[in-house]
């Protein structure tokens, strides 16, 4: 179920297409731009969506236990520093973190699922020093939080 709250009203959608076009309505009566843009973006996975039920639990299954940690850790926070990602599996640099990261890339390649469908890369410099962010993918997000993963 999907709840969308707009001028002090709650609307109850059933699925993604039945809110899809609930924001698209209200996004066309709204004088101003569109503030419901991003969500319905955000909702409208039919063009570009890589998972299905099938294939998200076949990713699952072959990824190792670091990498099940790292997407666990994703999905509920949404996104977290590459600092966040080495004190929770216990890693010295970021040289060890890519290695586990890039166990999430080869896995979803040998799924035929590009690497960015599960996760991005943010960089930001503050003072000469970049700092890397990752960010769970929208449609990842979605699959996952459709099979009720992790746990």
């Amino acid at each position: 179920m999907i709840k969308i709250t707009a001028k002090g009203c709650q609307i109850e959608c059933s699925n993604t297409e039945e809110a899809i076009a609930i924001l698209v309505e209200l996004d066309a009566r709204q004088s101003k731009s569109a503030p419901f843009a991003a969500l319905i973006k955000m909702l409208d996975t039919s063009e570009t969506s890589y998972w299905t039920r099938q294939s998200f639990w076949k990713f699952i299954e072959n990824v190792g236990e670091p990498q099940k940690t790292i997407l666990s850790l994703l999905v509920q926070k949404r996104k977290a520093s590459d600092e966040e990602l080495r004190k929770l599996l216990r890693l010295d640099s970021n040289k060890n973190l890519a290695g586990v990261l890039s166990g999430i890339s080869k896995r979803a390649g040998a799924h035929d699922i590009p690497a960015r469908a599960v996760y991005t890369i943010e960089n930001e410099s503050k003072n000469g020093e970049v700092t890397k962010t990752y960010v769970v993918a929208m449609d990842f997000l979605r699959i996952a939080t459709e099979m009720n993963w992790p746990g």
